[in-house]
């Protein structure tokens, strides 16, 4: 899958904050989401899906551009 610099990632937190969409409490060093286009941070439970069907996405889009095998 080709990486651009706007694509969400799964990062590290490196200080505390809190969920954009829950309000939950981020910790630093805990998982958290990232959205660079939004500059929005989710916490695991809020971002998961999201960042899995991001995932999904792209491959369904490089499968039909024909840069990886769809089985």
């Amino acid at each position: 899958m080709k990486k651009y610099k706007e694509d969400p990632r799964r990062i590290t937190a490196r200080f505390n904050s809190s969920c954009s969409k829950c309000n939950a409490k981020i910790i630093k060093g805990k998982i958290a989401y990232y959205y660079p286009n939004t500059r929005r941070i989710m916490c695991s439970s809020c971002g998961e899906p999201e960042y899995q069907r991001f995932l999904s996405m792209a491959a369904d889009e490089d499968a039909y551009n024909g840069f990886s095998n769809p089985y």
